[in-house]
């Protein structure tokens, strides 16, 4: 058991859910991460988790189907049957890195192996002494980078080739850089365009109108509709509902007399 299914075991266990992964383990169903997921999500019910996981494995197979279809318009049957050999056995992945390397086996391979490299508990610093990186890894960590895993990534990519790990990391940073100009300039320029200056001038215009009606007794969320409806117009929003407002006071002083006559 891997370092990832002991933290799985460990979450399924403070959950109290220990003895119901037991019971889907002995069914078959052994992925202990998928167990805490689908046993948490549908609280311990283990016909519902049962469900949810054959209809889980319908769809991956549908997908694999796909996939190996893929693989055999492609002529691509033979290669994905190496890279299974060799331990790579999803479908999925195959043919995405295939497709990355146009068809290119051994470049598919390291590919896939740079993947499978961070899907083991290996230590990151006995692969950078396995690939005898150490002399680079130290140089970019001088250097100021200090994400662990991307330096190894970067390190397998360019086969510890420290001038081109060096040009991406400094291109990402340039591109980036740039980006958050041009979102500086864009801002700038749209708060001194005419446009902001015209939108800025009707946002105050309005404000105005608010405070005209809310003086008049109306309430602001109602100001809002009025004015909407009268096509901004604060004067006549304001004429209409003083007119409105006698009506609705005799209206009020007529109901009781009504009340009292019947």
């Amino acid at each position: 058991m891997d370092s990832k299914q002991s933290k799985a075991i460990q979450k399924i266990e403070k959950a109290g859910l220990l003895e119901k992964h037991n019971q889907l383990i002995a069914q078959g169903y052994t992925n202990p991460w998928f167990n805490y997921k689908l046993l948490k999500d549908y609280d311990g019910n283990l016909d519902q988790v049962k469900v949810a996981y054959n209809e889980n494995k319908k769809r991956k197979d549908e997908q694999n189907g796909k996939a190996l279809k893929i693989l055999e318009t492609m002529g691509w049957l033979n290669k994905h049957q190496e890279l299974v050999q060799k331990g790579f056995i999803q479908v999925k992945k195959n043919l995405k890195a295939l497709l990355a390397t146009e068809g290119d086996l051994a470049k598919t391979i390291e590919k896939l192996s740079i993947k499978k490299t961070f899907q083991t508990d290996q230590p990151i610093d006995q692969i950078i002494e396995q690939h005898g990186f150490k002399v680079q890894y130290d140089k970019l960590k001088e250097m100021g980078y200090n994400n662990q895993k991307r330096i190894v990534r970067l390190l397998l990519k360019f086969n510890g080739n420290l001038e081109s790990i060096v040009n991406k990391l400094l291109n990402e940073k340039d591109r980036k850089s740039k980006n958050y100009k041009k979102k500086g300039e864009k801002c700038q320029k749209d708060k001194t365009s005419e446009e902001f200056q015209e939108f800025k001038q009707k946002k105050k215009e309005f404000k105005k109108k608010l405070e005209q009606i809310e003086q008049n007794g109306i309430p602001r969320h109602r100001a809002v509709k009025l004015l909407a409806i009268w096509n901004g117009d604060a004067d006549t929003v304001v004429k209409w509902a003083k007119q409105l407002k006698p009506q609705a006071e005799t209206q009020t002083l007529q109901e009781p007399q009504v009340l009292a006559q019947e």
